[in-house]
């Protein structure tokens, strides 16, 4: 299985199981008003999928009661959502000029982030934010996921990229 959002406001589910050429979608009872700009499948006590749009919404997803179990509100357009080393926190991506990532506590529904931080910046980069590590010669990075020892890429070309690293480095 896999989820897709997008320009339509709607997360789809999609099943591969029968069938690998053809998989099949499911909508979600998801309500984005704006483009699904970002998806990242949890697991804590359940899986949980987690949304982020360009209308600050961060919604979590239940899979299994197929509902919606929180929703965070953020002052900013979401552009990524990462996992964190807590398995009930996520690092989001936002459109920030100087706080650009932000920590949220998925079980809270908070008003401010845990923990907001970035650098100094004329603009907002957009969903394309430059990065330190060439990839993709005059290509954007449009996904990045993290592990214990790399860090992959995926260019708008949907090329991958692995680069490999040291935590703790």
């Amino acid at each position: 299985m896999f989820a897709s959002g997008g320009y339509d406001h709607v997360v789809h589910l999609w099943d591969a199981s029968r069938n690998v050429s053809r998989p099949s979608p499911t909508s979600l009872v998801i309500k984005h008003t704006s483009t699904v700009q970002s998806l990242l499948a949890i697991r804590d006590t359940s899986h949980k999928l987690i949304s982020g749009g360009a209308d600050c919404n961060v919604h979590i997803y239940d899979l299994s009661s197929e509902r919606v179990v929180n929703t965070l509100k953020t002052s900013n357009s979401v552009y990524h959502i990462h996992e964190a080393l807590s398995p009930f926190c996520a690092l989001l991506e936002v459109a920030h000029r100087e706080l650009q990532f932000e920590i949220r506590d998925r079980r809270l529904v908070p008003r401010e982030a845990v923990q907001r931080f970035g650098y100094p910046s004329q603009t907002t980069h957009g969903r394309y934010i430059k990065g330190k590590i060439p990839c993709f010669p005059g290509q954007r990075i449009i996904q990045v996921v993290f592990d214990d020892a790399r860090l992959v890429a995926c260019s708008e070309d949907h090329e991958l990229a692995y680069i490999h690293y040291r935590s703790g480095e």
